[in-house]
C-alpha cells in the first residue's frame, strides 16, 4: 500500500469516527436537554443550550452527503451554521460556567454535569483541532519552501 493510499485511509477513518463520535454526543445533548427541561431553574438555558446545539451538529451532519452535488451552496450553509454554533458554544459556557461556584446549584446534576462535560469536550476538540491545523500547516510551508529551494538549485546547476 502507497504513502498516499493510507494517509487517506487514516483521513478517512477519522474522519468517520468525528463523526460518529459527534453524532452519538449531539443525540445524547438532545435527550438529556430534553429530559431536563424544568429542571434548571438557577440557568433555564442549560437544557436548551443542549437541545439546540445537539440539533444544530446533527443538521450539520445531516447535510454532508448533500456537498457532493451543491458544493457552493452547502459551503455557505456550513459557513453559516459553522458561526452560528460557535456563537451558541460561546453563549453555553457563560450560562454553564456562570453558576458553576453556586453552591446548591439549583440545576439538575444530571443535565449540568452534562452540559458542563460537553463544553469541555468541545474545548479540548477546538484546541487540538486548532493545533493540528497549525501543525499541518507549519509542515505545508516547510515542505513547500524545501521543494522550493531544490527546484531553485536543479536550475542552477
Amino acid at each position: 500500500m502507497s504513502d498516499s493510499s493510507s494517509s487517506n485511509l487514516i483521513y478517512t477513518g477519522s474522519q468517520i469516527c468525528s463523526v460518529v463520535i459527534w453524532t452519538a454526543l449531539s443525540i445524547a445533548m438532545i435527550v438529556i436537554g430534553t429530559s431536563y427541561i424544568d429542571k434548571c431553574s438557577i440557568e433555564p438555558m442549560i437544557p436548551i443550550y443542549l437541545i439546540v446545539a445537539g440539533a444544530v451538529h446533527l443538521v450539520g451532519f445531516v447535510l454532508l452527503p448533500l456537498k457532493l452535488v451543491f458544493e457552493k451552496l452547502m459551503y455557505a450553509i456550513e459557513g453559516i451554521l459553522v458561526l452560528f454554533s460557535l456563537c451558541w458554544f460561546i453563549a453555553g459556557s457563560v450560562w454553564v460556567f456562570r453558576i458553576y461556584q453556586v453552591s446548591p446549584r439549583d440545576c439538575d446534576d444530571t443535565v449540568y454535569t452534562f452540559a458542563f462535560r460537553i463544553l469541555i469536550f468541545e474545548y479540548v476538540f477546538l484546541c487540538l483541532a486548532v493545533f493540528l491545523i497549525c501543525l499541518r500547516t507549519c509542515c505545508g510551508c516547510g515542505l513547500g519552501l524545501r521543494s522550493a529551494d531544490t527546484n531553485e538549485a536543479a536550475y542552477y546547476t
